[in-house]
């Protein structure tokens, strides 16, 4: 599957189930995370499918993310879903507040939002913006 088949078969139809009904956080939370995975599809069709390792494919993927900042942002939800705490891998010396997925409630879409630092994500708007700017990617269409 190339980057183009991944969007249109699994992240446009997850997303346009998102829209659909947007009620439901099964929905949004497969809408993310399967959309934040095109950045890893896009960095292999770039480097022409051939065999990479972790961190090659690691930064073509994060060269793209920053050709598209919304996709970092996305990055920073889809991982605190995935993960349900985005855990920094810095060493803390204050105590700070560990942004986390738990705070989600399946019935109210007002509390779908993720704290990171000093940024605060609407879940639904990072997503249609996130979806707005891989429409845009050469690889996906």
């Amino acid at each position: 599957m190339d980057a183009s088949e991944f969007f249109n078969d699994v992240v446009k139809p997850n997303y346009e189930d998102y829209c659909y009904n947007q009620n439901q956080l099964r929905q949004l939370w497969n809408a993310v995370v399967s959309m934040n995975t095109v950045a890893e599809y896009v960095a292999l069709d770039r480097l022409g499918y051939k065999e990479v390792g972790r961190v090659e494919l690691f930064e073509k993927a994060k060269e793209i993310r920053k050709e598209h900042p919304i996709l970092l942002d996305l990055k920073v939800c889809a991982e605190t879903l995935k993960h349900v705490r985005k855990l920094d891998s810095r060493v803390r010396t204050q105590a700070t507040a560990t942004t986390s997925s738990t705070g989600l409630l399946s019935t109210q879409p007002a509390s779908w939002v993720i704290d990171y630092g000093t940024s605060q994500y609407v879940l639904s708007d990072v997503l249609h913006r996130a979806f707005s700017a891989l429409r845009n990617v050469p690889e996906v269409k």
